[in-house]
Formats: C-alpha cells, sequence, structure tokens
C-alpha cells in the first residue's frame, strides 16, 4: 500500500559487531560477516565481467586477424603470373618457357602479322590444356589473353596453327637453387654435377669492384634459355637467374664481365 508518510530505512549498529537494517516496520539483524561476504561477492562478479568482456574482444579481435589473413592469402592465391608472348611472321619469339607450379595467363601480341592468329598449349599427351584458349584471335596489333591456366609438373608445348609456327616447349618444374660466388677473376665453385631437372643460379659477387654477370653454355655453345641473371651483379650483391631446365649432357659456366675461365657442369 502505498501512504503519503515518507518511509525511512537506516543501518543501525546493534549488539557489537551485528547492524540492523530498519525501517518503522521492523528490523532485520545483518552480521558484519554476512556484508563483508556480500561485497567480496559483488567484487567477484564484477571481477569475471570486465573478463569475460576482455576475452570477448580479443576473441573477436583474433576472428578479424584470422579473417584478414584468410582474405590476403585468398587474394595471393588468386593473382595468376602473366606470360607475354609476341608473335612474329611463322615463329613465336619465345621459344622456350621454364616455369614453377602455379596459375598463369598467357597474353599474346601479334606484331606484324596480317592475319588473325591463335594460341595452342598442349599438354604431354597433345590434348589442349584447360582454359588455355584466347579470348579472341589476335589481329595484327592487337593483344588477347587466355583465362587462368594452372600448370603442374611436367613437358607441355605451345604453338600457333594459324601462323602457322613450330612447337615450342613448357618445362613445369620446382627448381633448385645453385648458389656461385665470384671472386677477382674466379668462381669459388669450379665445377659441378647435377642430375635433370629444374634449377636457378644465384650468383654473388664477393669483393669484385665492378658488375659481374653470369653465362652459361649447352654442349653447341649455345646460352641455355632463361640462364641469364635478372640484373648485373655489383660488389657485395646477388643476383638470380630465371628457372632453368637442364636435361642431362655436358654444360660449362663463365662470367665474360670478370673474366672467368669455363667451368663443367654436368647433368646426368
Amino acid at each position: 500500500m502505498i501512504t503519503s508518510r515518507e518511509e525511512r530505512v537506516s543501518l543501525r549498529p546493534f549488539a557489537g559487531s551485528i547492524f540492523v537494517l530498519s525501517n518503522q516496520n521492523g528490523r532485520w539483524p545483518l552480521t558484519y560477516n554476512t556484508m563483508k561476504n556480500f561485497v567480496q561477492l559483488l567484487s567477484l562478479f564484477a571481477l569475471v565481467l570486465t573478463f569475460s568482456f576482455s576475452a570477448s574482444a580479443q576473441m573477436a579481435h583474433k576472428d578479424a586477424m584470422s579473417a584478414k589473413g584468410e582474405d590476403a592469402m585468398m587474394a595471393k592465391k588468386a593473382a595468376p603470373t602473366v606470360i607475354q608472348l609476341s608473335q612474329t611472321e611463322g615463329v613465336y619469339e619465345t621459344t622456350q618457357l621454364n616455369l614453377a607450379p602455379g596459375d598463369y595467363i598467357f597474353e599474346v601480341t601479334n606484331r606484324d602479322v596480317a592475319k588473325d592468329l591463335g594460341f595452342y598449349l598442349q599438354d604431354k599427351t597433345d590434348a589442349q590444356v584447360a582454359n588455355s584458349g584466347l579470348e579472341a584471335l589476335v589481329g595484327k596489333g592487337e593483344t588477347s589473353r587466355t583465362g587462368v591456366v594452372t600448370l603442374t609438373e611436367g613437358s607441355y608445348q605451345y604453338s600457333c596453327p594459324l601462323n602457322p609456327t613450330p612447337h615450342y616447349a613448357v618445362n613445369v618444374g620446382t627448381p633448385r637453387v645453385i648458389h656461385l660466388e665470384q671472386t677477382e677473376g674466379t668462381y669459388t665453385t669450379t665445377g659441378l654435377a647435377l642430375t635433370p631437372g629444374f634449377y636457378v643460379f644465384e650468383v654473388e659477387n664477393l669483393g669484385v669492384e665492378k658488375d659481374l654477370g653470369f653465362y652459361l653454355q649447352d654442349a653447341q655453345g649455345a646460352q641455355v634459355a632463361s640462364s641469364g641473371l635478372k640484373e648485373l651483379v655489383g660488389n657485395g650483391e646477388t643476383s638470380r637467374s630465371g628457372i632453368v631446365y637442364l636435361p642431362a649432357g655436358d654444360y660449362q659456366y663463365s662470367c665474360p664481365l670478370n673474366p672467368t675461365a669455363h667451368f663443367e657442369l654436368k647433368v646426368k
């Protein structure tokens, strides 16, 4: 029942360690220990709430970072390498490709052929590789691209039946890095024996005060495809070749800029 008289509630000492919660209607004894336990319970409840909020925030941050990392990985995976190829009358200007397994887009340019050209990529069974057809035939001065082509380890070949061109090799494999060092007038490694496969040659300049290179030749004296360094090597610097496919045979490497002797490289 609601009355017009103000009701007062107070806490008064009663019998030593006992407090009394009272109003006009009566008294309720409340011990000091009971109050202490009640305060401790409130403190514990507040601590649990704080920990819960903190844990939730950390989980949310972790989930956000995980999602961001997954998005970055997906974006990285979704970016295929573009291989640019050009055709002139009867030929491709690039006559061999050595690639690592992965996703690729082939971009074909018609330099000066007065008809529409194409691109035909075959696997070792001579079947056309999935998604390797051009979006459109390539007129003179034009460029067209394939879809995203997934290449696994193995041997492929590309050509243009419309030009027509010869068939050119595409070697796909995971390369092994061969580290070579040059000092004044020589390589510190003076001979190599390798098994057939895919390689990247890494050349380091140790103390030579000029830019150095790397020259890899086959048994006929021709430079091996993709074996040139990406850039010349200054003192204290390192540079790498492209991916080099080496079948069994005899090779030799040197540096005409140092200059060095020709060192044997046997693949068997």
